[in-house]
């Protein structure tokens, strides 16, 4: 007896833990209205789940990892979502220090892989195109906030495309006309962003951390500096010192901040150097722009706002 009841226990919560796990699977699907039969991948953040929805249509489920409004790059899973993404046969991820936390989903999801979307992307270096000599920035050598360039953004699109028909050949040929379709869409908001923004009179601009080079690329602007050396790195007083030449040399009035991340000490940077206070937004996930087009929309508006 005394051998008998410990075994029982551990059996107990081994049965419980796979029931709850075909529960917390049976009651997503149940709320959002999706056929488990089908195809069923994942995203890391918002811009990137828009894309592949808009890839997969009716043919593949696609999970968001990263909660609507928050930084993709700090993230940590809990068990019910663990629970929900079992199935899961592909995760598309940026790459790069941006999502790198989903290596632990794949950990704990069997038969799931990481798919990167870089593929054909022509990457920027942090340490050659923004900082200084010697000095890499935020996530490491390779700026990986190429998401935020509709360019690379079809690109991703095909890349999914590519993947989801390996995945489920039998709508391949789907896949690649949503891409198609998406495409077009893009470029359609792409040239109206880029007339919205052609009569600025100044390109030049500061954003919070460097995030924003592939937008800047994609649109002609001239991002003169950051306020943080990383992402989340207080500046020092000589980082502060060169920035604050910047912005006489540039003549810059307004400091583009972000809505994931709260900084007081930016803030009163601001009002110490009367600078108004804008937002880009990098991961979107919330209403106005909860998709991809409608982040992009949102930061070409902010910015032609601050410098019109």
């Amino acid at each position: 007896m005394k051998k008998f009841f410990p075994i029982g226990i551990a059996t107990l919560f081994a049965v419980l833990f796979a029931g709850y796990g075909i529960w917390a699977l049976w009651d997503s699907a149940r709320e959002d209205g999706r056929d488990e039969k089908q195809l069923k991948v994942a995203a890391t953040f918002s811009p990137l789940y828009d894309i592949a929805k808009n890839v997969a249509g009716e043919y593949a489920n696609v999970e968001l990892l990263v909660p609507p409004g928050a930084s993709p790059h700090f993230y940590e899973f809990s068990p019910r979502q663990l629970a929900n993404l079992q199935g899961t046969k592909a995760i598309f991820a940026i790459g790069y220090g941006a999502d790198d936390w989903v290596t632990k989903a794949k950990e704990a999801i069997p038969g799931s892989e990481i798919t990167l979307v870089d593929q054909g992307i022509a990457l920027l270096s942090s340490l050659e195109e923004h900082g200084e000599e010697g000095e890499a920035r935020d996530h490491g050598p390779i700026d990986p906030h190429y998401w935020l360039s509709f360019e690379n953004a079809r690109i991703i699109a095909d890349t999914i495309a590519r993947k989801l028909g390996e995945l489920d050949s039998e709508h391949e040929a789907d896949y690649r006309e949503n891409a198609r379709v998406y495409g077009q869409e893009l470029s359609l908001a792409e040239h109206e962003i880029k007339e919205q923004l052609s009569t600025l009179e100044s390109r030049n601009i500061i954003t919070l951390h460097d995030a924003f080079y592939y937008f800047a690329q994609n649109f002609d602007l001239h991002i003169v500096g950051t306020f943080e050396p990383r992402a989340g790195e207080e500046p020092t007083p000589q980082f502060l010192a060169r920035l604050r030449e910047e912005i006489q040399t540039n003549n810059i009035k307004v400091l583009f901040a972000e809505p994931q991340m709260n900084s007081e000490s930016l803030r009163q940077f601001a009002k110490d150097n009367n600078l108004a206070l804008s937002l880009l937004d990098e991961a979107g996930g919330v209403e106005g722009r909860d998709s991809y087009i409608g982040l992009m929309r949102y930061n070409g508006n902010a910015i032609s706002q601050a410098l019109k």
